[in-house]
């Protein structure tokens, strides 16, 4: 009796000569974190365009903390509400680079957009000796005037922490090296879970009809 022969493995899916390229990707993560400049450095990386919440409400209304003390937080926090909605929306569309102010995501409707599955949502982490060295007479609403701005900074982050959790799809720490570091570290994080899904989805496909595996794992061609 001829013993059965145990099946070959399915071939990896091939590669994409360009990942990460084709992601829609949003960062988020604290103020002073650096995403603006991670943002437009991760953009011009993979070629995508990026969309700048603040820069956009800046556009439009005028610098930020004049919002916070002629309008109060709250109408502040409605205009980001709006500016981050279309900007959401206009994500699904197209593959871009969003990047979000730190408090954007204490709107639940912003978390839910956030929640979506075809977004991959990056989390920039600085700790407070970096952060103290970028917020040295900050002009940011939250932070300005305050004796400690660096405690005020760690409070406001620890506050959020749980919120920046739900949401992120990957954390990637900003504090040591230049951006540029940063970003490839961002990309090889987006290049890793990329593979992992198209790895997943191959494994779920059924082979093709009339194909079979060779030795090696190539297709090979029957005849009908």
């Amino acid at each position: 009796m001829v013993p059965e022969e145990a099946p070959l493995p399915r071939p990896a899916p091939p590669l994409d000569p360009a990942p990460a390229s084709g992601a829609r990707i949003v960062l988020i993560g604290p103020p002073a974190a650096g995403k603006s400049t991670i943002g437009r450095l991760l953009g011009a990386r993979l070629g995508l365009p990026l969309y700048d919440t603040d820069a956009q409400i800046v556009s439009a209304h005028g610098p930020i903390p004049e919002i916070f003390a002629d309008r109060g937080e709250p109408r502040f926090r409605e205009i980001e509400r709006e500016v981050v909605r279309r900007t959401l929306r206009r994500l699904l569309d197209e593959p871009a680079v969003v990047s979000l102010g730190g408090g954007a995501i204490l709107n639940s409707g912003t978390r839910a957009q956030l929640r979506h599955p075809a977004l991959k949502v990056i989390g920039i982490e600085i700790d407070d000796e970096t952060a103290a060295l970028r917020l040295g007479g900050s002009s940011r609403p939250l932070l300005a005037g305050d004796d400690d701005p660096v405690a005020r900074w760690r409070a406001i982050v620890d506050d959020r922490r749980p919120l920046y959790d739900e949401v992120a799809t990957a954390q990637v720490a900003a504090s040591h090296g230049p951006p540029s570091t940063v970003v490839n570290r961002i990309v090889d994080v987006l290049t890793g879970l990329q593979r992992a899904e198209e790895y997943a989805r191959y494994q779920d496909t059924p082979p093709h009809e009339g194909t079979e595996h060779g030795p090696d794992g190539a297709d090979r061609r029957t005849e009908a």
